[in-house]
This record gives C-alpha cells, structure tokens and sequence, in this order.
C-alpha cells in the first residue's frame, strides 16, 4: 500500500514532459513517453494538450532533405535599394520558388528569403538576383546554396514563454573556449554527395501534406488527400526515411514578438573545425546547414533578449573564424497556398519541377508598374 500512496504522490513537471519530448522527438507517442516517465498514457496526453494550450508547444515539423528529390535548397539575403525600400514586400510572391521570407537587417539590409530551384537549374537563382539589380529593386544579394544540414531540436526543459530561455551563457562561452583549446574535431556528420533517391509525384504529394499539417498526420488521412492506400503510404514514407529525405521531426516553440532568427554565415579553414561543435550546445533549436566544406551557416531561434549574450559568446569564437557576419530575421511570411502550393510546383504530367523563372520576372515586372 505504501508503495501505491508514493506513486499516487508522484507528480510529473512540465520540465520533465518536455526533457523527454526533446530527447525522445517530434514524432514520440504518448505510450512511449508513458514507458519513460512511468505515468499513464492518457496523463501525458492530457499534459502535452496543456503544454500546447500554455504555448510551451506549437506543433510538429519533419526535416527533409529535398536535394535528394531533385529539389535545391537555397537561402537569398536582399539588400534593398533605397529607392524601392518601400516597396511592398508582396512583390516577393511573384516567385512561387520562394516559400518563405523575413525582413532582415545586418550586412544586408531587406528580405531573407528561402527556396527551391530544379537540382540541374542552379543558374535560376543567380537569374532572379541579376533581374532585381537590373530593375533596381536591389543593390546586392548573398546567396547560400544547401548542400546538406543537421537540425537539432530545442531543449524545451529550458524553455518558458512567460519568462523565456533558462540558460547560463557563460557556461557555454567556458564550454566553448575548452572545445577550442583542445581542438578536438567537430565530426559532424555532413553528407557532401546527397544524389536523388527514385522517386515520383506522389513521394512529392506526401511530403507536401506533411510539412503542411505536421506530424500530427495519420497515414489514413495522408492515404485520403494523395490517393494512395494507408498500406501504401506507410511503405513510401518508409522509403523516404531510408533514403534519408524525411530525417525526422521537430516540436517547435509558438513564435512570439520577442522571437528573433539568427544567422550566422561562417567560413572556416576545415570542416572539422572545433568551432562547430560550440553551436551544438546551445539550447534552441538550431541548424547547422553545409554550401560547401568550408561555408556554413548557423540557424537559431531565440528571443530578442539573448541576442547580446549569444553575440558576445560569438567574441570567443571570431578569432577562429575567417570570416562570418551575422543577419537579425523578424516578422516571417509565407507564400500565399503555403508549402503545398512550393511542392506542387513538381508536375505529375512530366514528373519534372517545373519554375518558369523567365514568367516569374515578368510578372515582377508587372506588380513594379502598378507599386
């Protein structure tokens, strides 16, 4: 009887749900978190509701690796032209390949933006850019192509959206110097030659209902909006995990006024650089994405109130690096159709993505005449 009187005393803390969430993933159910943490099943249901009510929790993201469909990832960094700095941000739309952006601020002055272009197009990019010169839209953009990356999901034990992050930056800033005096190699598991995985519309049409619902998706609602058999899905989303296109999934953090995005552009001398592994524990979600073996960026998500604390610890790191420079995102839009619309840029007809760029700079040059 005693050890029952414990057990029922026994209380489960938000900061324990939500360690095992981050160490178990996106995609964890609530029977394997109920093995874990030793409480009942429709407990951690009813808490993981709560968490998602108090804003703890927003929803679930997967990870793909979309080069090995064909598909090139890409960032673009906008430097408005004083001319056109008010020129509505809509103007942005004109390029469906461009699925989401932010309004920037750093070296750059404009529009952060993130795409896609066919894997044997790379020059669609470079395109777009020279035609918002030539109309004076801009006056200078970075482009950052995706070789490969590794996403980490926050550590949301250490995080309140009434108080923020609980984090001691000056144990990371210790932790960083010890990581860098030793030298030891980062080891990062970069995938330098991704290739494309054999795959058709339909790995396309399964792909774009999950990054628009998230992982809360069952296989049988999946089956009803692509056509295919709930047995059929599994078996394709099955592949894409093999082929290492669909990586996993993410719980994400609500974004609030005081979210910022930070960017961080490195190039270092060697990839194994120990400087890498410094960005590995910091507590936010973060990713560290590859253009080539000596070009990185690194992609976190905080609040305004630690960006002077992560830039001092960035202090510590600058005399390792050859060169980096830093860009501050706010205020995210995304395309009109959202992410469905992007990948159903992919045409069943001739199994191939298709992006007219040459009509994309055509109808900028339309919503120019009218703004």
């Amino acid at each position: 009887m005693s050890t029952t009187k414990n057990k029922e005393k026994k209380k489960l803390t938000d900061e324990e749900l939500l360690l095992a969430i981050t160490r178990l993933g996106g995609k964890v159910t609530a029977t394997e978190l109920s093995q874990t943490l030793d409480f009942p099943a429709r407990t951690i249901r009813y808490r993981i509701k709560r968490l998602r009510e108090k804003r703890h929790l927003d929803r679930v993201w997967p990870q793909t690796l979309d080069a090995k469909l064909g598909l090139g990832e890409t960032g673009v960094i906008l430097d408005m032209s004083d001319e056109h700095r008010t020129l509505p941000r809509e103007f942005l739309f004109c390029f469906p390949n461009f699925y989401v952006n932010y309004a920037t601020f750093g070296r750059y002055n404009g529009y952060s933006v993130a795409g896609g272009y066919p894997i044997g197009a790379p020059q669609m990019i470079d395109r777009i850019v020279r035609a918002m010169k030539q109309m004076g839209i801009i006056k200078d953009a970075y482009i950052f192509n995706t070789l490969d990356f590794i996403s980490l999901s926050a550590d949301l034990s250490k995080y309140s959206p009434v108080t923020g992050w609980k984090w001691d930056w000056r144990e990371w800033v210790k932790h960083s110097e010890k990581l860098i005096k030793r030298g030891e190699p980062s080891d990062l598991d970069f995938d330098t030659n991704p290739g494309t995985m054999d795959y058709d519309h339909k790995d396309i049409a399964i792909i774009a209902e999950i990054k628009m619902d998230g992982g809360d998706l069952t296989h049988k609602e999946i089956s009803k909006r692509v056509g295919l058999s709930e047995t059929q899905v599994g078996v394709r989303i099955q592949r894409l995990k093999e082929a290492n296109v669909l990586r996993g999934y993410l719980w994400l953090t609500e974004q609030r006024p005081q979210t910022i995005v930070l960017y961080t552009y490195l190039e270092l001398d060697d990839p194994n650089d120990p400087v890498l592994s410094c960005f590995l524990d910091l507590p936010f979600r973060r990713e560290l994405i590859m253009d080539s073996p000596g070009k990185y960026c690194v992609r976190l998500m905080s609040d305004t109130a630690d960006v002077v604390n992560y830039l001092k610890g960035l202090e510590t790191l600058r005399p390792h690096l050859r060169s980096y420079f830093v860009q501050f995102c706010v205020n995210l839009r995304v395309i009109p159709g959202g992410m469905r619309g992007f990948y159903h840029l992919h045409k069943e007809s001739t199994g191939q993505w298709e992006m007219p760029v040459e009509e994309y700079i055509q109808d900028l040059e339309r919503f120019l005449k009218k703004h």
